[in-house]
């Protein structure tokens, strides 16, 4: 892992010098603009010319829960430097590295696009598969502390091949593509797998109407499918005060109540989705589903588990800023005045709120494991301040019910702690450059 870390880090300064080395070429005969516009930015004075953006997020947490079994304490959410740059028009590349967390996965992003037409690009490498309208929005454009549960029954990042882009001015948002539904740099795949299909469909039916409440009115669909060996079969549902923590809500792995899986066929991925926002209030909701087939334990007959999620979300902006919706997803809140006490400005605040619902397949339930629980159903309450495009605070809280006990840990003295709710508050400062 080390030496791999080592490897992506002298492979970002590469593309760094080199970038530079370029810019030294043309500086002779074209001037360097510099600024800022959602990242830092260096770009050749001439038209369509060479630009290279470097940006970042760092996301210090406090996290305070309300069950004397769970342990309070700090921690860095993400820490990630990204890099994008367009080489000509018609070709971009983008990198992005998390330095946080000794077992992560470092290298997140690392892909190149070619744009076929102005409106439709190719992109090839790792990124983030084509599905949900929560995943595929930036952390930037969501306001609660975490993403639902519903999360974790989606793919995240894997490597592939993509077409996407969009007709009839924004009205349809479309992707596809082919990946090796491993997840990142084949983390968890083997070598009978089959690649993956993966696809979101997003329309806006009244994007050119002149109906302003309905402009930002979409639904959408993503589905993937793909034919797996037992080492996709590595579920992990974690609720908003068990991210970045050893624990989840429900586990299946390769082990279960019914001995070791020896063989396992299809895994199938379905989000439906909605999205509306009107001025200075927003409305979206997804439901997801997730099923595998044919899972044979040893000594039994094969069948398949079900997993499902939805969630709904409103959120009101009590500065007055608009919330915007634009190729499929949300876009980030600029406060109209930045905050400055001296004229004063305070920046933009934006309440939210959420219930959300996760139903776990009860037949591969191992009842004395006490780590998977039949149903969860929770209820967030968020505020955002939004001092700054780059700079933004987040009290979120959130509480989870449990159907079922949670092992928390095993004490130095033999007992066990348990948990059958979850109420945590998560303090958060978010800064996006």
């Amino acid at each position: 892992m080390v030496q791999n870390s080592k490897m992506y880090l002298w492979i970002i300064l590469f593309v760094l010098v080199w970038c530079l080395c370029l810019t030294d070429e043309i500086r002779a005969e074209n001037t360097l603009l510099t600024g800022y516009k959602d990242g830092f930015y260096i770009r050749s004075d001439e038209q369509d010319g060479m630009e290279l953006r470097v940006g970042g997020t760092l996301q210090g947490d406090y996290r305070h829960y309300g069950e004397t079994a769970r342990d309070n304490r700090f921690d860095i959410r993400r820490a990630r430097l990204m890099f994008r740059g367009q080489l000509t028009p018609w070709f971009r590349v983008g990198l992005t590295y998390e330095f946080q967390g000794n077992e992560t996965k470092h290298l997140i992003d690392a892909y190149g696009e070619a744009a076929i037409s102005e409106f439709h690009s190719l992109r090839f490498g790792q990124f983030k598969e084509p599905f949900s309208l929560e995943w595929q929005t930036r952390n930037k454009g969501l306001y609660f502390a975490e993403r639902s549960m519903g999360y974790s029954l989606g793919p995240k990042r894997d490597i592939g091949l993509m077409l996407h882009g969009s007709f009839y001015h924004d009205t349809v948002n479309y992707a596809a593509g082919l990946f090796n539904g491993d997840g990142i740099d084949g983390s968890s795949g083997g070598e009978s797998d089959e690649p993956e299909l993966a696809a979101r469909l997003v329309v806006s039916p009244f994007k050119a109407s002149s109906a302003e409440w309905l402009k930002f009115l979409q639904i959408g669909a993503s589905a993937t499918y793909a034919q797996i060996d037992l080492s996709n079969v590595d579920l992990e549902v974690k609720s908003s005060g068990m991210t970045g923590t050893g624990m989840n809500l429900y586990v299946l792995g390769h082990n279960t109540k019914f001995g070791v899986i020896q063989n396992a066929d299809n895994r199938i991925r379905t989000s439906l989705e909605a999205a509306w926002a009107w001025e200075s209030f927003a409305l979206t909701g997804e439901y997801f589903r997730l099923k595998y087939t044919d899972l044979k334990p040893s000594g039994k007959p094969a069948r398949d588990a079900e997993f499902s999620s939805w969630y709904v979300s409103a959120m009101c902006c009590l500065t007055g800023e608009d919330f915007v919706l634009s190729r499929g997803v949300m876009k980030p809140l600029h406060p109209e005045s930045v905050f400055n006490p001296a004229e004063g400005a305070f920046g933009a605040v934006v309440l939210a709120a959420r219930a959300e619902y996760f139903t776990g397949d009860e037949d591969w339930i191992n009842p004395v494991a006490f780590v998977s629980v039949k149903e969860a159903d929770a209820y967030s309450v968020a505020l955002n301040w939004i001092l700054h495009p780059m700079h933004r605070m987040i009290f979120d809280y959130t509480y989870t019910d449990f159907s079922d006990p949670v092992r928390v840990r095993v004490n130095p003295d033999g007992n066990v702690d348990y948990v059958e709710k979850e109420s945590v508050l998560t303090l958060r400062f978010s800064t996006d450059f």
